[in-house]
């Protein structure tokens, strides 16, 4: 891996040999506000299905599906306390193509075609905004059916009132009818000028020169911004319960951690795949496994912000007991009731899960970029998790507290 400037824009090479394919990714990230995380996802989603070069969505497929089906896509998600934003394309390596063509070359300027589009937006491009935010409208009111998904939201909402956090990634149902095509450009505009952006490229780089990125995205200055996570708050323990028309309830606790190294917010990860995390773990074995009183339970962290979230669906008539459940299985875990095998265990399954990882080219990239917003490397990683034995795992999870427990049940 090396780092570079181009165009005042840090560049990350990543070279390996593992992939066929070139994968060219920018990253945009910025402050997580619920006055632009909508804006955001919708001109993420209209900025690779037109363009300046391509007035349809079938044109830049059929162009990209000619050039050895090439690959375009767009995602948003949150890191830290920040929105991300990022483009990726993956292309064969010229060097496979019995042709001669140069891909990089001509992908990098479907990149800034995609980049550039957004400026141009007018009056013509009106009723193309409004097709994009119907279907937005209606991707989010079908979330919101999903019932699973709609109770973690409902979760989030109660446990981050007064906190950022609590807003998707893909933003807010009831904020989108009021964006207008302008706040698009704006959005572009704000996004083109002081977000930071790093690109990304990862394949055989062997004949990748700095002159093929060059003017991807051009500025005066190199922005960095800082990546922090939010700060440990005391808990004040929360419940509610919803009713709807459910067979299933929906039980989902959320639980804050007060973890501040990197030793202990990788032993914070490493108690979550003890917990919940993983198919040996105590949720999975014993309360659904064992006892029944789940028909699915898992845990997740946010290992940056220290939040851990557990998602269960139960029985109705079961809900008290599963969450009891649920408080005891992490109080063996407070109280040391593991077994070193299992710890040991625990730490090669997440070697072998990342190993698994970066042998793919998206995943890859995303851990680098991890790396890079981390200041940190790949022996970082190892030797804090070397460092977590049964003595920190206690330790940490003495400092997870429950702060909030949402239940959609039945009526």
């Amino acid at each position: 891996m090396q780092t570079k400037t181009i165009d005042n824009i840090p560049t990350v090479f990543i070279h390996t040999e593992k992939f066929k394919t070139i994968n060219l990714k920018i990253q945009f990230r910025s402050g997580l506000e619920r006055e632009r995380v909508s804006k955001r996802y919708l001109l993420s989603r209209m900025m690779v299905k037109k363009t300046g070069s391509f007035e349809t969505e079938s044109e830049l497929l059929k162009y990209l599906a000619h050039h050895y089906g090439a690959h375009l896509t767009s995602a948003v998600t949150k890191k830290g306390r920040d929105h991300a934003m990022s483009f990726n394309l993956e292309f064969i390596n010229s060097k496979f193509v019995k042709e001669d063509l140069n891909l990089l070359k001509k992908m990098s300027e479907v990149l800034k075609d995609v980049l550039k589009t957004p400026f141009e937006y007018d009056a013509e491009d009106t009723q193309f905004f409004e097709r994009e935010k119907r279907l937005y409208i209606n991707r989010l009111k079908g979330l919101k059916d999903n019932k699973a998904q709609k109770s973690f939201e409902n979760l989030l909402n109660v446990m981050f009132k007064d906190e950022p956090y609590k807003y998707l990634s893909h933003g807010v149902l009831e904020d989108i009818e009021n964006i207008t095509l302008e706040d698009i450009k704006d959005e572009h505009e704000e996004m083109m000028k002081n977000d930071e952006a790093v690109i990304l490229i990862a394949g055989h780089l062997d004949e990748v020169t700095d002159d093929s990125l060059k003017g991807l995205i051009t500025r005066d200055e190199t922005i960095r911004l800082p990546y922090e996570g939010y700060s440990f708050k005391e808990v004040t323990e929360k419940e509610q319960t919803d009713k709807e028309n459910v067979e299933q309830a929906k039980l989902n606790m959320g639980f804050r951690a007060d973890a501040n190294s990197a030793e202990e917010k990788m032993a914070l990860n490493v108690a979550n795949q003890m917990f919940g995390g993983s198919a040996t773990s105590y949720l999975f074995k014993n309360i659904r496994e064992k006892e029944s009183l789940a028909y699915q339970i898992h845990s997740q962290t946010d290992i940056k912000n220290g939040f851990l979230f557990v998602l269960a669906g139960v029985s109705p008539d079961q809900v008290e007991k599963a969450k009891s459940a649920v408080l005891h299985e992490l109080q063996r875990i407070k109280d040391g009731d593991f077994t070193e095998e299992f710890l040991s265990e625990t730490k090669h399954l997440m070697r072998v899960n990342r190993n698994e990882i970066v042998d793919k080219p998206k995943g890859l990239i995303a851990l680098v970029y991890n790396q890079y917003l981390n200041d940190s490397t790949d022996d970082d990683w190892e030797q804090s998790l070397s460092k977590v034995d049964h003595e920190l795992i206690v330790k940490v999870a003495n400092q997870i507290y429950l702060d909030t427990v949402y239940t959609l049940t039945g009526k």
